[in-house]
């Protein structure tokens, strides 16, 4: 129901007519609208001024200090300035201002729920919590009943959603999903914005009005309540999950039935901000562009050339199984509108577009001594955990995002808060957090690439974490006491956004001769096609997408005396695995792939490269090779090839 606007303090969203200008090292200049501004000065928004959008990774760039706030007003331009071109390349489409409006909001809105130190929080310190769950059970006895659990599935994009709420709730608005209520201004329930003029100002023809936040805005001009969910399924790539569920979940689920409510006849708009089909959108536009320009390892400046040859056609969807259009439907069916490209001109842009993927994740996000230093923050946090509480709440760290009023404190600065806690119980974490300001990071010892077409390398790559750790530990026959918990076995894959597959044959283009179609009906558009890789062979990559194993050492170890040991243990596993996958009985070789691999010649199996002597190995690799045919790493081995043949 709607409330008397008259028992609140309401104001327009606007303090003088027109737009701002802000500066920006990636698009030079971002226009803000008087909605757009009241949305940023929000404490939501705010809020990811005090995230950075690359984490631990300033340890290694020095000038990789951006923010997610950056990032975001990016994505929101990006937003805009691509569905404005495809606007007016193809007015018949019929996008709207209003369109145009919310598309640019979801951009900005769409990383409100990341945590702490980029994806250190729904990823590693999750992972870490998982392992020392047991036993904990007592210290969390503080937290109330209704946050102790958080939803199966749960990543940002789901507290990005919950974080939209509460931003409206900080203007004093509120979305009405009831079906009287989705066409009209929100609801208004509190202090704040008047909910029936935060929209869209200037000159409206027909009325020949000029809109300036004195008066009520007309339908087409107000944000209504079916616009605020149209920008929340920009940000979850599709329908909304059923309240107390998450994104994940949902589309799991085959009891669910997700459907579209913002704009279900204009299902392109959705691949703008989350492109699900192919990967293609403004958000890796802009931080792909982003990071490489602030740690120097990409292009300088930002490629608009995909946005300039972007269009809206009709494709066959490549992702039905996960399409919300397509899901149930039957395979003829799979066709709907979706962005589209020129052919051939944009073909290597697209190619290079995602090569940049694989190079940022190569040369930044999985950087070795980043990756070292998301794994101590992983640490501090999980260490920190049960004893810290945020302020004004009695959650701890791990529970933030259950309510959003406690999450807008979380930000990067929650290790200063740690420093200066004065709690005994948070000692381990201060210790840490010392190690982690000089830049003491836990050590790479050891890494082992996994190649896709060599069996024994696969069964590698099937042998969990822990398993992989036992082994370590076993060939390590008690040295130094080292125990678990010293050991950091990091599954690293990096590709170019569809893991083995080719990115670019998920993209669907357009001849330059079907471009005049383009200019018809929605209905009548004409339809684009996947292009043939034998067209742009010299584009391609030989591999999409690579694997490997990398261990890390988490004490302090000055003459790297038990880095080598380690090193030399996991390179004793990797041979032990490699020996008793080919070893054969009654046979001195084995086919593999065509070829035939001496097992009698003194040969590294995966390099073709002379084994060392017992004489030139350190003692470690000695002792391990006379244990070789030992009973160790038989039951470990079959586990893996077991879990293959299932597969």
């Amino acid at each position: 129901m709607q409330l008397d606007c008259q028992q609140f303090n309401i104001r327009a969203p606007i303090d003088e007519p027109g737009t701002i200008r802000t500066n920006d090292d990636v698009h030079t200049t971002i226009r803000l609208c008087p909605a757009t501004k009241t949305i940023i000065d929000t404490p939501q928004m705010q809020r990811l001024r005090g995230l950075k959008q690359l984490g631990t990774a300033e340890l290694v760039y020095t000038t990789a200090t951006h923010t997610r706030f950056e990032h975001s007003l990016g994505v929101g331009h990006l937003a805009e300035k691509k569905v404005k071109g495809i606007a007016e390349r193809q007015p018949r489409l019929g996008i709207t201002e209003k369109d145009v409006l919310c598309v640019k909001i979801a951009g900005l809105l769409h990383d409100l729920g990341h945590g702490p130190f980029s994806h250190v929080y729904d990823g590693l310190f999750r992972n870490e919590l998982k392992k020392k769950s047991s036993g904990n059970d007592e210290l969390y006895n503080d937290v109330p009943p209704d946050c102790r659990k958080m939803m199966d599935g749960w990543k940002h994009e789901d507290a990005s959603l919950s974080m939209l709420d509460a931003l409206l709730k900080h203007l004093g608005l509120e979305i009405d999903d009831s079906e009287d209520g989705l066409d009209k201004p929100l609801l208004q329930i509190g202090d704040g914005i008047d909910a029936t003029k935060f929209g869209i100002y200037g000159y409206k023809q027909e009325e020949d009005v000029w809109y300036d936040g004195t008066q009520n805005l007309p339908q087409d001009f107000v944000l209504t309540s079916r616009d605020w969910i149209f920008v929340k399924e920009l940000i979850a790539g599709g329908p909304l999950p059923p309240k107390g569920m998450s994104i994940k979940a949902a589309k799991k689920s085959p009891s669910v039935k997700l459907q579209i409510v913002g704009r279900q006849n204009k299902e392109y708009l959705y691949d703008l901000v989350s492109n699900i089909h192919s990967g293609l959108d403004v958000d890796k536009m802009d931080y792909f562009s982003r990071d490489g320009c602030r740690t120097a390892t990409g292009e300088s400046a930002f490629n608009d050339f995909l946005l300039e040859n972007a269009y809206v056609a009709k494709g066959n969807c490549d992702s039905p199984e996960e399409c919300w259009k397509c899901s149930g439907k039957p395979r003829n069916e799979h066709y709907h509108l979706m962005i589209c490209y020129q052919s051939p001109k944009t073909i290597n842009t697209a190619m290079s577009f995602f090569r940049q993927r694989f190079n940022n994740y190569k040369n930044i996000y999985e950087h070795h001594k980043s990756k070292a230093a998301s794994y101590m923050i992983s640490d501090i946090l999980a260490l920190a955990d049960p004893y810290y509480r945020l302020p004004g709440s009695k959650l701890p760290i791990s529970l933030a995002m259950t309510n959003p009023d406690a999450y807008v404190k979380l930000k990067d600065s929650i290790i200063d808060t740690i420093e200066l806690t004065d709690d005994e119980n948070l000692q381990p974490a201060k210790e840490l957090i010392e190690r982690y300001r000089s830049r003491k990071l836990y050590k790479r010892v050891a890494e082992q690439s996994i190649s896709s077409n060599v069996a024994w390398s696969q069964a590698l790559w099937q042998m969990d974490q822990k398993e992989i750790v036992e082994g370590i530990l076993e060939l390590s026959d008690g040295y130094m006491n080292l125990s678990s918990s010293d050991i950091i076995v990091d599954k690293m894959e990096m590709h170019f956004g569809m893991k083995e597959e080719n990115p670019v044959s998920h993209m669907r283009f357009l001849t330059k001769a079907s471009l005049i179609q383009t200019r018809n009906k929605p209905e009548d558009l004409p339809i684009a096609m996947k292009v043939d890789e034998s067209d742009y062979e010299c584009d391609t990559s030989k591999s999409y997408f690579q694997k490997s194993i990398r261990v890390f050492y988490k004490q302090l170890d000055g003459d790297g005396i038990v880095s080598k040991h380690l090193k030399d243990c996991f390179e004793g596993l990797v041979e032990r695995v490699e020996s008793e996958y080919y070893q054969l009985p009654n046979d001195e070789t084995v086919s593999l792939s065509g070829s035939i691999v001496d097992m009698g010649a003194n040969i590294n199996v995966c390099t073709q490269s002379p084994v060392k002597s017992d004489a030139e190995e350190s003692p470690f690799v000695s002792n391990t090779k006379k244990r070789r045919m030992d009973g160790f790493g038989e039951s470990l081995f079959q586990s893996a090839v077991g879990r293959m043949d299932e597969r």
